[in-house]
């Protein structure tokens, strides 16, 4: 391990107990020496697979907690239990690894807005893109993409460019890999634009400019530029920094691209660098690369042994797959207590105010009862009305064609929803249109006119929204790829910021269908 020589002389250097206080704060900055070195390896994008000494760094801040629990404690204990967590990830062991972020993210909430800000900002960042990428293996691609974009937006507020460049290649490639039809061919090269502006910040021979030279070359190489494809990815290749984590996955990528063009010689080279990998994912692609260049080499006992080592690997990361199939529940529920504590901590500072302003709340509460019998009465018939004609819209035949559709193609939605049969025609759409205003005093126009700056596409969406559909079915209603809706909802919920609340469009639209009835 690279930090074994740095531990043995660390360790020489520890003070004896002769004054126990004095020992406890030297022992801090010892093993917070220790966090940095191994911080200090992450940041170079270099995999830890494992190492006994940060165990002893956990153990130490962990055992604090009952006597000490001042903020830098809550700091080193959050940036601790970040490493193993990132050492577990790396080992495949998602569930472990999962339990070890959220501990760190718990330990982050727990830290003052006003100390270690931009730390924060940075960790949190890094915490939710491994999440995402643990995510993206276990085929959670909602959350995945959820916590992509949150990662960047934490670089942002700390001003990384490192990972900012990074990330936004990671975002193209992302949608670039869930745009299996290639309706958007723009996507993947519309963020390596928004990478290029960190660009110059980086030395000629460094991973982010190797890492966007190859990204660069493979959208060259998409769109049948094969010359400048093959000088950025000679140059890509010539200047990443060996033994990182993006060198053995740019030599898997290189071999395929190499393969495709039938130069054997290279794609062989390539893949089996790549099969040096220590990380399963990477040599289980290699080894398929590896079976397939030695079968057109004409090395049938070479092919065999690689198939064979290609399968094993596919099992067992079909085994991690489900092994780790339970990780999404563990963050949703870090997430739900977090919006628990939230909400009773400001609860908790909001007893005060409503003891000084008691009189008036009194006050407003005798105003309230007078008019109390009056508004019940016209939220009842709200509701009666609703449920009345709600229960008549489930019952058209638009409505029921829509559902039946989307049930027709749920075998699809967690392939792809570019195969997503019959989606719905322009006639269809204003049909469905009609029948809402029909049943709800003509409720597009008047939602039409409340938000003049919605295009139409973005006035669809919303409409369709109106029905209990996942995102994938809306894109394959309206012949869009998955980043097309991402985007849509986006621009959609930017626009009607003040009118949600926080609330679901699906919770806010039918809200809107009520309020219009009396």
């Amino acid at each position: 391990m690279l930090t074994s020589l740095f531990i043995l002389l660390s360790t020489l250097a520890m003070p004896s107990d002769v004054n126990s206080h004095e020992t406890v704060h030297d022992t801090s900055n010892y093993y917070e020496i220790v966090l940095d070195n191994h911080e200090q390896l992450l940041n170079d994008w270099h995999q830890i697979y494992s190492d006994s000494a940060i165990l002893q760094v956990v153990n130490y801040f962990d055992s604090l907690d009952v006597v000490n629990s001042d903020s830098r404690v809550k700091w080193n204990k959050a940036r601790c239990h970040h490493v193993i967590g990132s050492i577990y990830a790396a080992n495949k062991d998602y569930n472990k690894a999962m339990e070890h972020f959220v501990v760190s993210l718990k330990s982050l909430d727990d830290v003052p807005n006003n100390i270690y800000s931009t730390q924060k900002n940075h960790l949190t960042g890094l915490i939710d893109k491994k999440i995402s990428s643990m995510f993206l293996f276990c085929e959670f691609f909602d959350k995945s993409l959820d916590l992509l974009l949150e990662s960047i937006e934490k670089f942002h507020a700390c001003n990384d460019s490192s990972h900012l460049l990074v990330e936004y290649l990671t975002l193209g490639s992302f949608c670039d890999m869930l745009d299996e039809d290639g309706s958007n061919p723009d996507t993947n090269l519309y963020y390596i634009r928004k990478a290029e502006k960190y660009l110059s910040k980086f030395p000629e021979q460094s991973y982010e400019r190797a890492y966007y030279d190859y990204c660069m070359s493979y959208y060259y190489r998409s769109i049948n530029h094969q010359d400048t494809a093959l000088l950025l990815r000679a140059k890509a290749l010539r200047n990443m920094p060996r033994y990182n984590s993006f060198y053995y996955s740019m030599n898997r990528a290189a071999s395929y691209a190499f393969y495709a063009e039938q130069e054997y010689d290279s794609a062989l080279y390539y893949a089996l660098e790549a099969f040096r990998s220590p990380d399963l994912f990477d040599q289980r692609d290699a080894a398929e690369g590896l079976s397939e260049i030695y079968k057109e080499l004409g090395d049938e006992k070479e092919s065999a042994r690689y198939a064979a080592i290609y399968r094993e690997s596919q099992r067992k990361c079909l085994d991690l797959k489900i092994q780790n199939a339970t990780i999404g529940k563990t963050y949703d529920t870090y997430l739900k207590d977090k919006i628990l504590n939230e909400n009773t901590e400001r609860h908790h500072q909001s007893i005060w105010i409503v003891l000084i302003l008691l009189a008036v709340v009194i006050s407003i509460i005798i105003y309230f009862y007078a008019t109390k019998n009056k508004r019940v009465d016209r939220e009842e018939l709200a509701n009666t009305l609703f449920l009345e004609r709600w229960n008549a819209f489930q019952e058209t035949e638009i409505f029921i064609s829509i559902i039946e559709r989307c049930d027709d193609n749920k075998d699809l939605m967690g392939d792809t929803i570019m195969y997503f049969k019959n989606p719905l025609t322009n006639t269809e759409i204003s049909t469905f249109k009609a029948t809402i205003d029909s049943l709800f005093n003509d409720f597009t126009n008047r939602f039409s006119s409340k938000y003049p700056d919605m295009t139409n596409v973005e006035l669809d969406y919303c409409f369709i929204s109106i029905l209990p559909l996942t995102e994938i079915q809306k894109a394959g209603l309206l012949s869009l790829s998955y980043q097309g809706i991402v985007s849509r909802r986006k621009r959609v919920t930017n626009k009607l910021k003040e009118s949600l609340q926080n609330q679901k469009l699906i919770d806010f639209m039918k809200k809107s269908l009520k309020s219009g009835l009396i």
